[in-house]
Order: C-alpha cells, then structure tokens, then sequence
C-alpha cells in the first residue's frame, strides 16, 4: 500500500501529542435539554430586540483558552454567524417585535444584547451573555454554556438545529422570564425612552433634558416632549428611515449566515471529532489498553478526521475574509433621494448616521 509521504510525518507527530499528553481531570455534567418556551398568545407590546455582533473574545480569553489556539479568522466569522442563530431562536419563540443583527450599538433599540465568545471548538460553547434595555436596566448579565453529544451532530437527521441550540433556547427563556416582570408603566417607559435616546442622538441640546441618568447609568424619564412637537414628529420620521436601513444591514448577515451555516456545521462536526478521537486514545493509553493495531487504526481515524477539518477551515476562511468584500453597496431613499452607501457594514453604518444627523440638523434650522 502506498502511503502519501506526509503522512509519515504527520502521523508520527499526532501519536507523540496524543500519547505523551496527560489528559487533565474534567468534572462534565451530564448534557442537558431545554426546550424553547413559545409564545401562545402575542405580549404586548412587543419589544423590538437589536443583537450587536458578537465580541470575538480573541484579546483576552478569561476560560484558560490558549489565544494561539484560536483560529482568528475563523473566530471572527462565528462572531458574525452566531448572533444569526440567537435572532432565528428568539424569532422562533414569538416573544418579540422586530430582531435583528447589527455590527454597531443601535440607538433605537429597546432591548439590546452582546456578548463575548469564551469558548468555542465544536465541543464546548461558552458565551457571556449582557441584554439590558433602554432605560439602563440590566436583564442578563451572565456566563451560557452548552456541551454538544454525538446526537448533537446528527447533521443528516437535522441539519436544522444547531449542535448548541440548548444554550441559545436558555438565552431565550431567560429573556422572556424578564419581559414577564415589567410592569405596563415599564414597558412604557422602554419605548419611550427609545424613541428620546435617538432624538437625543440627532439633537442632544433640543432633548437632553427629557431624561435623567443617575449614577449607576438608570435612566429616568423627566419627562416628554409635546406629541405634536415638530422636530420630535421629525425625528420619530427619521427613526422609521433608519429602521429600514437596519433591515438592509441585518439582511447582509442573514445572506452570510445562510452561506456559512452547512460549512460550519461540518467544520465542528470534524471538530468535535477529532478531539473526541484524541480524548479516547489518551485514555485508552492511561489504562493500558490500547493495542498496538487499535492504536494505529484509531489515529488514522485522527488522521482523516483531521484533513476533513482542515479542508472545511480552508473554506471557513474564506467566506469570512470575503465577508466584508462581497457586501454589496445599500441604496436606499432618503427624502426623496436615492442614497447610496459602500464599503463595510459598520463603514455603511456610520455614513448613514452622519447623514441622518446632517438632515435633521438642516431640517431643524428652518424653524
């Protein structure tokens, strides 16, 4: 049998590392179910929810992750495709108005969530997790952590749930239990305050003391300017203006979503397996057991499962480094004229909020 040259030194190399290392003591509870809680009936009113891009976690990884073992590129496409599959969870559950994706903080959001990759590599998903609202009011605020099974991987059976979705059901439910505690009056208040945090973005002198922050950043209503007053009637316009913008952005990462979602389901397949693999093998080598034979046939096992994950991370790469280049320009109206913008989605973004802040600021000095 001919044996590709490489091969006889990489085998070598992946049965020193998966002989010689010493597989640390791991308490792993036992996996859990959550199921997603649905809306029976619509809550109202409902919430409209903006998830910002996922913090990669690359700077400083608080899990012990070695930072070298992180693939950067990789690491910043979950980043983007990860928040896509909280947004189909939380569409899913009914709780809510609009959800959508954003590569910057949304002034207009009513509830808005980050959080930061702490761990991810097709075995173990560990997210922080922050939401708060409007008024400065923290809902979560929180570690999430998921680990997946062999069943969690059954991609053929049903390619459409994800190996983590228990943990993106907890997120959900944890958000809905909230929503369930505001009162009428606070509800109220979100969208209230909503809707004065973006007049304050475009005109901080005309609306600024319509709230007060206190010292721990809770925002108090001090008040509200008269329904009929013109430049807040104005700003409510450019508001619905910057939410169809928003849904432009938000389709850009739905498209690189739908894109990378078969990739990368094989990528922690592969993933998962690989390290599952080299797991069996240490411990098939602590007790004794391992054959010479069974070795040597479970690291081709290593082998081949490490060349599929390898050719999948290839192709991860570069529908992440081609993210940001395939963004097609947005055109959209804006009174009345074709506006439009190019470059990257946050270049896309800061663009429309400068010019949104030059219209309303023209437009507020005819009167």
């Amino acid at each position: 049998m001919q044996v590709n040259k490489w091969q006889h030194l990489i085998l070598p190399c992946l049965f020193l590392l998966v002989s010689c290392a010493t597989a640390p003591v791991v308490v792993v509870e036992e996996p859990k179910t959550i199921s997603l809680v649905k809306a029976q009936t619509q809550v109202t009113p409902a919430f409209n929810i903006s998830i910002l891009v996922f913090d990669s976690g690359i700077g400083a990884n608080s899990t012990g992750q070695s930072v070298s073992k992180i693939f950067p590129p990789l690491r910043t496409a979950e980043a983007d495709y990860l928040p896509s599959v909280l947004k189909e969870t939380l569409i899913e559950a009914g709780h809510w108005g609009a959800v959508r994706v954003v590569p910057e903080v949304d002034p207009t959001a009513e509830i808005l969530v980050t959080a930061e990759i702490k761990t991810s590599n097709g075995i173990d998903l560990q997210l922080h997790v922050r939401a708060w609202d409007s008024l400065g009011r923290v809902w979560i605020d929180r570690e999430y952590q998921d680990r997946a099974t062999d069943d969690d991987y059954d991609i053929e059976g049903e390619a459409s749930n994800d190996p983590f979705q228990d943990l993106f059901n907890e997120i959900a439910n944890d958000l809905y239990l909230v929503r369930q505690e505001q009162s009428a009056k606070n509800a109220s208040d979100i969208l209230d305050t909503a809707m004065l945090r973006y007049a304050i973005a475009l005109s901080p002198q005309a609306f600024s003391e319509y709230l007060a922050v206190d010292e721990e950043g809770i925002v108090e209503l001090a008040g509200l300017p008269a329904r009929n007053d013109v430049m807040y009637l104005r700003a409510t316009r450019i508001r619905d203006s910057e939410y169809e913008f928003i849904d432009i952005v938000d389709e850009q990462f739905d498209n690189f979503y739908q894109k990378m979602r078969q990739t990368y389901s094989y990528w922690r397949q592969y993933s998962y397996e690989l390290t599952e693999y080299n797991n069996r093998i240490q411990q098939a080598g602590s007790t004794g057991k391992r054959s010479r034979g069974g070795s040597w046939a479970a690291l081709h096992d290593v082998y081949k499962t490490y060349k599929e994950s390898k050719m999948n991370e290839d192709e991860l790469r570069e529908l992440a480094a081609s993210f940001d280049a395939e963004i097609t320009p947005t055109v959209t109206r804006l009174e009345g004229t074709v506006v439009r913008l190019t470059g990257s989605l946050k270049s896309q973004y800061e663009e429309w909020r400068e010019l949104l802040q030059e219209i309303y600021a023209s437009e507020r000095g005819q009167y």
